[in-house]
Formats: C-alpha cells, structure tokens, sequence
C-alpha cells in the first residue's frame, strides 16, 4: 500500500513539476526574446522530457540500471503507441511526409544506435558523449533547416511553445515557476523510485518490467498532457 501511494504520489509530482517547469521557461524564453522555433524545438521538447531525465538520471545514481533503461524504453516505446495512438483516436492527424522524412528517420537511427551501442551489457563515458553530441548536431541541423527552409517542422515547434497558456509574466513568477517545477521534479523522482523499486521487492518481479511499463508511463505523462490538449484544440 505505501509503495503503491509513493508511486502515485510521484508520477503526480512528476506531472505537476514538468508542468511547471515547462511553463516558466517558455516565459522566461519568450522574456528573453528567444524565437517560437527555438522555443518550441528545445525548450518544450527538453521539458515535456525532464520527468524522463530526472527518473532515470536518479536511478542511475542510485545504481537501478534497470529502471533507468526501462524507464527510456518504455517512454519512448508509449511515446509511439500509447500518446500517439491516442492522440489518433480524439482527432485524426494528417502526417507531413517531409516531417516525416526527417523526424521519423533520426527516431529510427537512434534506436538503432542506442541498441547497437546497448548490444554489449554496457553503456560507458564514450557511449554516451557519442550519444550527446548526436544530440546536439541534431538540434543544430534541425534548427538551421528549419530557419532557412520553409518546412512543416517549423510551423508545428513554434505551434508548440504559441500553445501553451497560463505562463506566468513577471520574472519573479518565472522564477519560482521554475524552482517549483525542480522541486517537484526531485520530490516526484525521489518517491517514485521508492514505490517502483519497493513495489519490484514486494511482488517478485524484476525493475526492468517495472521501469518498462509503470515509471515509463508516469514520466510519459506531460508529453502525454500536451500531445492530448493540441489533439482536442483542433
């Protein structure tokens, strides 16, 4: 019962923080002059993301590989399925091919760079500044295409960061929207690796599964949130 409570308690949190954390810095971007493509293309994307980062970053620190490798695979893999399925149902999408045809092959070799690099049991210090400066280049070619090109990409991140509403306007609100969201970030990754690994202990079964399905879901749940408020708006 109290692992069960821990876990709901912070899949919340995680939820409330994101959210927060989302909203003050596309308010203090927007306060700082910083363009809705930019916004849109790293502010939104890294936020909607930060449950997914915190969890697993806190589990790797804890030494829970498992939950940390689950909880990416299995956002990634609800992502996919779980968001995008449902996002179908309330308002059938209309895919760009030229979106498509950037966006969908990264995703694609990414997975298969992360499985290729994951292949020997082992991801090391030179795996991940691989995987990191993929990240950046990625950014910057996707940015740069996007600014100089008039491609459906660019329309749909600064959509993103136009879309959000109830940003806080003062800086002092930008701030503590940003503190708070940390905290609650923290907070929510603290309880939830207590319920997911004390739940894993008490029911027999391993982190793995637990990070594949329960913590892949709570973290999921911001991407969820604003992936489902756009499918309803249009």
């Amino acid at each position: 019962m109290l692992y069960g409570l821990s876990l709901l308690a912070g899949i919340v949190l995680l939820f409330l923080g994101g959210e927060s954390l989302i909203r003050g810095a596309v308010a203090g971007a927007k306060r700082m002059g910083v363009s809705p493509l930019l916004t849109g293309l790293v502010v939104v994307g890294f936020g909607t993301s930060a449950p997914e980062l915190v969890v697993s970053v806190d589990a790797a620190i804890r030494e829970q590989p498992d939950i940390a490798v689950g909880n990416i695979v299995g956002s990634n893999i609800g992502n996919i399925l779980l968001i995008l399925g449902l996002c179908a149902v309330i308002c059938p999408m209309n895919v760009h091919p030229l979106a498509l045809r950037r966006d969908g092959v990264v995703v694609v070799a990414a997975s298969l760079l992360f499985i290729v690099l994951a292949w020997s049991g082992a991801l090391g210090r030179w795996e991940a500044a691989l995987l990191l400066a993929m990240l950046t280049a990625y950014l910057m070619w996707a940015y740069w295409t996007e600014r100089n090109q008039s491609l459906p990409e660019a329309e749909m991140h600064s959509a993103e960061a136009e879309e959000l509403s109830a940003i806080p306007s003062s800086t002092a609100m930008i701030i503590v929207a940003l503190v708070l969201g940390l905290i609650m970030l923290i907070g929510g990754s603290q309880l939830l690796l207590y319920g997911a690994i004390g739940l894993a202990q008490s029911i027999g079964i391993s982190e793995a599964v637990i990070g594949l399905t329960i913590v892949a879901v709570g973290t999921s749940l911001p991407e969820m949130a604003v992936s489902v408020i756009a499918a309803l708006r249009r």
